[in-house]
């Protein structure tokens, strides 16, 4: 018997499946069906008297809406089914007007009726699933709708309800127009609910909508929550911690006492900072940035530390799940890492691995550059050279040797072993990393230079002439814009070297100009240019302006001034008109003597250092993490509030009716609480007695309800009939539960009776036996 009940069981649950497969099998075929023949087919299933083909109708639609489909032609059929009494298909056709109501916002009037009787359902889902929907429906003339109803779901019995309400004020906030004022009320009491679930939504709206608030109105709702906020910390959701923990962190630096010498002296301040340390545990990456974001804004460096926030960003940051967020905590370290040297004991957790991405990679190698100084430098420096030799993604290597150049700073030993480093690899390193190498060469040449110091001067000197032999060298291929970089720094510094080796390297480039690239052409022209203006100076200022005539006759039988001629001369019918142009000025420029001082002036003006350059994508990735990390500044401390503001607001809390009152209230009046005693946990012995009642009391609602239009409900709402009708409900449901509880304990009573009958016949067995 039991192996053919099983077997039928089986047989069952397999036709079920087959099913459920070719019902979803049906609905896929007919979305890839051709559009012509696809209007027809669904709204029949729309316009069907079957729940599973309306059903299988609205999973098209709703289809075809992921789709990026246009799905406004079933508009009308989808319409209609919000009265359908399957919650799946209400649900899917408020999602599709959601979607929909502001291209046919008189049509999806018809549904408002349908939606708001949810209103007043038993069930808290739906109820809280009808106010969100139409919150949903953006449509201005339903605004006063959304008021009247916000009012009464603002107060529900239900947290579940209040909390769609403060979602619900969010959606509509922007269009309500001259109900912002309400909007904005309803918002304040439920930020001082009694529920955490409802505050926190609460906070969610507010964090949404409070930029468009002025400045004097924007932080009302906070003064008296801030202390309660601090307190309820621990017990919201991620999300609405984060939104908190931004939240507060703005007010505190607006209305609260800054640290002074690393000391916090304000309460408010402490008690903040103290309720986040438990969030540096937290599940959420989220929470934790946000959390190290106020830490490093409002306290004391040591604080970030002794929260230890400084080893869990670092483990955030270098987690081999490399995902959005652990980037983002890589440009948060290398934010906080350019101004505090936090990390310095974690610098070899930022070594860069082979699986890291483009962007770890880059990232790393700035930490590491920050993280740089006398006692790590030693093995930052090697894993950078590493990084630029061996690594076979140039951006890589380029970022490498550019992080050399940010750390020459540290002294003039590292600075020297690194600037020799960089000239012994330009012979052997081609395309970008050589012209990345001549950049960090020229920029630790201008730093040199700019010092009065004879040791780097001499030091630029000798680089320069190394940088000539490397240029003059046959065995050596350079690359265009590697010679003409070189040509470059060598008419730079021909003035420090008094012109004793740059007039050979521009006789012998003088020799192959015409085969030489557009761009070191011009370099070419510019160096015999800057020779020729040092030599008219060095003349001028051995003659003097007694001897005209002998200067005029040295400067023109000079070689500096027939080399410049030529060069003059070759320029002249070049294919380039930037370099015709600029051969043209640099002649009426160095025609006299007289002209000497300017056009040494004009050639030798100090240039820019032309290092840190980042691509679009680094910019905007720069961009982003310096907004983040944008607030207010500390207000001015003689002009702060005083401490009474932030008195805590009272808290509502909300009984099992639709009636509201404080805390304060209770501890005033002594109420009954209500019995634990529900309908599905009553005895075989009550649940025929309870539900008669309970018919009862419906019987007696439904007959006091009517269906009203949109007319009758904006004239028959006020606050008067609201309030009887919630009396007599109360009333009702008193009866109600004092004659369940009569009922339980006439049942408890008879449960012990019996207990004691089964005591006894117990004993009297006991006795037989031991007679």
């Amino acid at each position: 018997m039991s192996d053919s009940f099983s077997r039928i069981t089986s047989m069952i649950d397999s036709a079920k499946e087959f099913t459920i497969e070719t019902a979803v099998s049906a609905s896929a075929r007919l979305t890839d069906t051709p559009s012509g023949s696809r209007p027809q087919e669904i709204s029949k299933l729309l316009n069907s008297r079957t729940d599973r083909e309306i059903l299988n109708g609205m999973k098209c639609v709703i289809s075809l809406i992921t789709r990026e489909e246009d799905a406004l032609p079933y508009f009308a059929d989808v319409v209609k089914n919000i009265t359908n009494s399957d919650p799946k298909i209400r649900q899917l056709v408020i999602i599709y007007l959601t979607k929909y109501a502001e291209v046919e916002p008189d049509t999806a009037l018809l549904s408002i009726n349908s939606i708001q009787k949810s209103l007043n359902d038993k069930d808290p889902i739906n109820r809280a699933n009808a106010i969100r929907s139409l919150a949903g429906i953006r449509i201005g003339s339903i605004i006063p709708i959304l008021v009247l109803s916000m009012k009464r779901t603002s107060t529900d019995r239900s947290p579940l309800v209040r909390a769609a309400t403060a979602i619900s004020i969010g959606k509509i906030y922007q269009i309500s127009g001259r109900s912002k004022r309400q909007m904005i009320e309803y918002l304040s009491k439920l930020l001082t609910d009694s529920e955490v679930m409802v505050v926190g939504a609460a906070i969610k709206t507010y964090a949404k909508i409070r930029m468009e608030l002025n400045e004097e109105k924007r932080w009302t709702p906070i003064h008296g929550n801030f202390r309660r906020f601090c307190k309820l910390l621990n017990q919201f959701d991620e999300w609405t911690q984060s939104y908190v923990v931004e939240l507060l962190t703005e007010y505190s630096r607006k209305f609260l006492l800054r640290p002074i010498n690393d000391e916090i002296t304000d309460d408010d301040l402490e008690l903040f900072l103290r309720s986040m340390k438990p969030l540096v545990q937290s599940i959420s990456e989220s929470v934790i940035l946000s959390v190290a974001k106020s830490i490093y804004l409002l306290a004391p460096r040591q604080l970030f530390c002794d929260f230890q926030l400084d080893l869990v960003l670092t483990r955030i940051a270098t987690s081999l799940n490399q995902s959005d967020v652990s980037l983002f905590a890589l440009e948060v370290v290398s934010f906080i890492s350019k101004s505090d040297k936090l990390f310095e004991s974690y610098y070899k957790s930022f070594y860069v691995t082979p699986s890291d991405s483009n962007d770890v990679a880059i990232c790393k190698i700035n930490i590491l550059s920050a993280l740089s100084n006398q006692e790590n430098f030693k093995y930052i420096f090697e894993e950078l050279k590493y990084y630029a030799i061996y690594s076979t993604n140039k951006s890589i290597s380029k970022e490498s040797i550019k992080a050399m150049g940010k750390c020459s700073g540290l002294s003039l030993e590292w600075s020297q072993k690194i600037l020799k480093w960089c000239l012994k690899k330009i012979k052997t390193s081609r395309g970008e990393t050589l012209n990345e190498l001549l950049t960090v060469v020229r920029y630790l040449i201008q730093q040199k230079s700019d010092s009065n110091d004879s040791l780097n001067k001499a030091e630029v000197l000798k680089t320069t002439f190394n940088l000539a032999a490397i240029l003059e060298d046959s065995s050596v291929e350079l690359e265009t814009e590697a010679r003409a970089s070189i040509i470059w720094i060598i008419g730079e510094y021909t003035a420090l070297a008094e012109n004793s080796f740059a007039l050979d390297v521009l006789r012998n480039l003088l020799k192959q100009f015409a085969e030489e690239e557009e761009e070191v052409r011009y370099q070419i022209l510019v160096l015999a240019s800057k020779i020729f203006a040092y030599e008219m100076i060095k003349i001028k200022n051995e003659g003097g302006d007694q001897f005209k005539d002998y200067v005029e006759e040295k400067f023109s039988n000079s070689i500096e001034y027939k080399m410049f001629q030529h060069a003059l001369h070759l320029a002249k019918y070049d294919s380039s008109y930037d370099t015709r142009d600029r051969a043209r000025m640099f002649s009426v420029l160095l025609s006299s003597v007289d002209r000497a001082q300017l056009a040494s002036l004009f050639l030798q003006v100090p240039k820019p250092v032309p290092f840190v350059k980042s691509d679009t994508a680094d910019y905007l990735r720069l961009r982003a993490i310096d907004d983040y990390f944008e607030v207010c500044d500390w207000s001015d401390q003689d002009k702060l509030p005083p401490k009474s503001i932030r008195t805590e607001f009272t808290v509502q809390v909300n009984k099992l009716g639709n009636v509201s009152f404080t805390s304060s209230s209770t501890s005033r009046e002594k109420t009954k609480s209500p019995s634990p005693v529900g309908e599905h946990s009553f005895s075989s012995q009550q649940f025929a007695q309870q539900r008669e009642l309970l018919s009862q009391v419906e019987k007696k609602q439904t007959s006091k309800y009517k269906l009203q239009s949109l007319d009758e409900f904006f004239g028959s709402e006020d606050d008067d009939s609201s309030s009887s009708s919630s009396e007599e409900e109360e009333e009702e449901e008193e009866e109600v539960s004092e004659e369940v509880e009569s009922d339980e304990d006439e049942d408890e009573d008879e449960d012990e009776e019996d207990e004691d009958e089964d005591e006894d016949e117990e004993i009297r067995e006991e006795t037989n036996k031991e007679a």
